[in-house]
């Protein structure tokens, strides 16, 4: 029997992140669709948790000793998907994920940036250090174009770099018998439209609460509307969630208050007529399903990706306007039909080009990736 090859991947895994977690569960599903012949491993938070959701082998990404073991024997290693690389969160973050790649080639191991975005990277150090290993590792699949600009920026030499898309384009929503059981479940009306909320704690959290919550009531004043509260980050986006509902002075706006699976979030955001959203997931996720969407960019790669896909409403957070903000909506809302049109051609291609990251993954396993 032929033995399979064993493909190690890193990522911001167990957290209870859906956006994390939707691409984790891409890649395994583009992993297995493409190949019977792969064995699939996780480092992961929550190596228990892990396992039982996706079926892959897990290992705690904090015991170095089992990681290093992990490295060592696996086929490919790849630092998989969303924003590993950056060092607005913190410092210690992209040296956990530069030193396992690094690591990798010096185990002459292939290793593979799967569909990442990349920036931004402030500190001298850290700018320096990923340049030096980028140009070491086997192929760069990046999920926008702006990540692109920012390697050439960083000093990035290494010639197999591609813009593709995002695993996250590859996933199939839950059914709508599953949405409308969630919906009963919550106790969510279904006699109305509904709008989609989703929100993350940010530094002016007092001013974003207030901001979100007149929102809200400025759209049940002006549409026959419900609106919807989407956590995607259990529990602070829960928390974040609770007060503007709270802060909310009309009735019709609700709370998903459980935790659902990525699929069950897809299926939620494609019943929205629109999203206005923070979370880059909760954009790809509408982006994927043709939902009409308004980002609030708190990070570069907000609009990097909401330009990728040509879409034009957008605020910043930091200087937020509230007539702007009500502009936007009022513009999508006429427009939305137009807009749900577009996105879903868009979404086509951006399948394609997602399924490219697995295919480019699979060669480099076969070629064996340059040695060292």
């Amino acid at each position: 029997m032929e033995a399979k090859e064993r493909i190690l991947i890193s990522g911001y895994y167990g957290f209870d992140n859906s956006g994390d977690d939707a691409i984790l569960k891409a890649i395994v599903k583009d992993l297995r669709e493409n190949s019977e012949n792969v064995e699939i491993v996780a480092l992961s938070n929550k190596p228990s948790h892990t396992k039982r959701i996706y079926g892959i082998e897990a290992i705690n990404r904090f015991k170095m000793r089992e990681v290093r073991r992990a490295i060592k024997s696996c086929d490919l290693f790849i630092s998989g998907g969303g924003s590993l690389l950056q060092d607005v969160t913190s410092t210690r973050s992209i040296l956990y994920y530069l030193l396992l790649m690094n690591l990798a080639k010096r185990h002459k191991k292939p290793v593979m940036v799967y569909a990442n975005g990349i920036g931004p990277i402030n500190k001298k150090f850290n700018r320096f250090l990923t340049k030096r290993i980028l140009n070491k590792v086997d192929l760069i699949t990046l999920r926008d174009e702006d990540s692109k600009k920012f390697l050439e920026q960083l000093g990035v030499k290494n010639t197999n770099i591609h813009v593709t898309a995002d695993p996250v384009f590859t996933l199939i929503p839950s059914t709508e018998e599953r949405i409308s059981e969630i919906f009963e479940i919550e106790n969510i009306p279904l006699e109305r439209p509904m709008i989609g909320i989703s929100v993350r704690q940010w530094k002016n959290n007092d001013e974003l609460v207030s901001t979100i919550a007149k929102t809200i009531d400025y759209i049940l004043g002006s549409y026959d509307v419900n609106v919807l509260l989407i956590p995607m980050h259990y529990p602070e986006d829960l928390d974040i969630s609770m007060k503007i509902k709270e802060n909310v002075n009309r009735g019709n706006c609700y709370l998903l208050k459980e935790m659902y699976s990525v699929e069950d979030i897809m299926g939620i955001i494609k019943k929205m007529e629109l999203i206005i959203a923070m979370r880059l997931h909760s954009l790809i996720y509408a982006a994927t399903q043709g939902t009409p969407m308004i980002g609030l960019i708190y990070d570069p790669k907000i609009e990097g990706f909401l330009k990728f896909i040509d879409m034009e409403y957008m605020c910043h957070i930091e200087d937020i306007e509230l007539v702007e903000l009500y502009t936007d909506i009022d513009n999508v809302w006429k427009n939305k039909d137009n807009i749900r049109r577009n996105l879903m051609k868009k979404d086509e291609k951006l399948k394609e080009k997602a399924l490219e990251n697995v295919k480019m993954a699979l060669n480099l396993v076969e070629e064996g990736g340059k040695n060292g």
